[in-house]
């Protein structure tokens, strides 16, 4: 067995099975990610998952190495509440998804989204429509992916979007949440009841990203929305801004949030889609007109066309590789390289790891598999400047 072991481990991190940094940073020595735990990518081979199942049917070896570069990567796994989320399935669905994940390690690390203040669209006749579930259905549909989970270890990426519900800015003024008490409301219940429910989870609240919100409406948000009882935040879900910005933005909110009396709240950042990294304020200048001209998806923030070069710009590419050592030997492509040591530090002390929660390959980062989406994931493999 022993001279088949360089092999087996090889293959383990490919697969993206390998345990990720053992050992706490004195910077940051609560980091719950840093426990050595290894973060499967999931194998059901469902339109859930339609990233495996672009690479299965891919037979241009070529081709097949590229798509496996997001394929084969452990990633977050939206769980939604919409009229084909087959909500009344969502233990059954959860604990089928745990199983997979923990196929070859009962301790491993089963990472999921819970996106489910926006059952009917975050946009409906060019309004934001108002929550139309009661607390009860929800509390319900929570209750059942408590369930599901069970004893398993999780990471959380908690209401991915609540950033919409601090009603920030000109879009908050020409497109507001009609609801933002009873959203904020909702995610701070499922913050409790999931924090007290569950045995092995690390639940992050989005928080937007440094673009979006400024910091003190980001403590507002999380305060009303459950920050006391979990871990931390959530940055760039559906942005794409640099990390390195986002790094800076966790420092200062975390340092607001303990102000207000609430210590040691950490950042996830998400690196799944800002290889080449660009503002809302960049694209809005790029790509912005032209999407109101013509009101075509392919131009819209949440399908950004992907790059077609590694020189392009103001484009989606994947990013780092998720991971809970902020400072790898990437750490330079990131913004974070030496001549950086305050931002070093910040991400030493501030972020928890670089995970991947966005799914800028996808269609309007939906479900499905879409036929647009394997042609997204080829371009944003092959133009990527971040290796595996």
């Amino acid at each position: 067995m022993r001279r088949f072991l360089p092999a087996l481990l090889a293959l383990a991190v490919l697969l993206g099975l390998a345990a990720q940094p053992a050992g706490a940073d004195p910077l940051n020595p609560s980091n719950p990610l840093r426990d050595g735990r290894s973060w499967p990518h999931s194998t059901i081979a469902t339109k859930a998952n339609p990233e495996l199942l672009n690479y299965l049917g891919e037979r241009d070896a070529t081709r097949k190495r590229r798509l496996g570069r997001i394929a084969l990567t452990p990633r977050v796994r939206w769980f939604a509440n919409c009229k084909a989320c087959n909500v009344s399935d969502a233990r059954r669905i959860v604990s089928s998804y745990i199983a997979d994940v923990q196929r070859d390690d009962p301790d491993a690390v089963a990472q999921l989204a819970i996106f489910g203040l926006w059952p009917d669209g975050e946009v409906v006749r060019g309004k934001r429509p108002k929550m139309s579930w009661s607390m009860t259905r929800y509390q319900s549909w929570i209750r059942k992916i408590a369930a599901g989970i069970g004893d398993a270890r999780v990471v959380i990426v908690l209401e991915p979007d609540l950033a919409i519900s601090a009603n920030h800015g000109a879009d908050g003024r020409t497109m507001p949440d009609p609801s933002p008490r009873l959203r904020k409301k909702m995610t701070a219940w499922a913050a409790k009841y999931l924090s007290t429910t569950l045995r092995n989870e690390t639940i992050y609240i989005d928080a937007g990203s440094a673009d979006w919100l400024y910091v003190d409406e980001a403590v507002k948000l999380l305060k009303g929305s459950g920050i006391k009882h979990v871990r931390g935040f959530a940055l760039g879900a559906t942005h794409y801004d640099s990390v390195a910005d986002n790094v800076a933005f966790a420092a200062k909110l975390s340092k607001a949030l303990a102000r207000a009396g609430y210590r040691g709240k950490r950042a996830i950042i998400d690196t799944a889609d800002n290889g080449t990294p660009f503002t809302w304020q960049q694209w809005n200048k790029r790509w912005g007109p032209r999407y109101r001209a013509t009101g075509n998806e392919f131009y819209q923030f949440d399908n950004t066309p992907t790059c077609r070069s590694r020189t392009e710009k103001v484009c989606q590419t994947i990013g780092h590789r998720p991971t809970s050592n902020p400072l790898g030997p990437e750490a330079a492509k990131l913004g974070l390289g030496k001549g950086k040591p305050k931002l070093r530090r910040e991400a030493r002390t501030y972020v928890d790891g670089y995970l991947w929660f966005g799914r800028g390959w996808r269609w309007m980062q939906q479900g499905g598999n879409d036929s647009k989406t394997k042609g997204r994931m080829l371009r944003m493999a092959t133009y990527t400047r971040f290796n595996k």
